[in-house]
């Protein structure tokens, strides 16, 4: 039996960690903001840049509008951790000629843009995903 697309949305954000604390809860609790990740997930499914694009800036404003702006943190990881990211990256091996030789694995056969998907979200977790986590358990009941 194939799990419903906000089931699916809201166990991948527990996962996460949205339920550790007050702030994350927000994410699953607001209709508003949850429907959001929903839209989010679709995007993804269809792999579709643009649409990822546009949808993690439809959350941007709905975090913000609730005065929880570190909560975008979520959107980041939603996207880092999909199918576009490798399972397993084996030791880079340079070549007498200087090339540089990376091979990586995926779950499953994955597109470029599923790939740049999953690329692009790494990015953002990586420029600034510790900061927002530190304000997320900040507020740990």
């Amino acid at each position: 039996m194939q799990v419903s697309i906000y089931e699916f949305v809201k166990q991948k954000l527990i996962t996460h960690g949205v339920d550790r604390t007050r702030d994350g809860l927000v994410t699953i609790e607001n209709k508003y903001l949850f429907l959001g990740f929903v839209h989010l997930e679709r995007a993804v499914r269809n792999a579709d840049f643009d649409a990822v694009q546009r949808r993690v800036k439809i959350i941007d404003e709905r975090v913000h509008s609730l005065g929880k702006r570190h909560l975008i943190v979520f959107a980041y990881m939603y996207l880092y951790f999909s199918d576009g990211t490798p399972k397993k990256t084996h030791a880079e091996i340079t070549t007498n000629d200087g090339t540089v030789l990376r091979s990586v694995e995926y779950r499953r056969a994955v597109t470029s843009e599923e790939r740049l998907i999953a690329d692009w979200g790494r990015l953002l977790f990586e420029r600034c995903g510790d900061s927002l986590l530190r304000a997320v358990y900040a507020s740990k009941v």
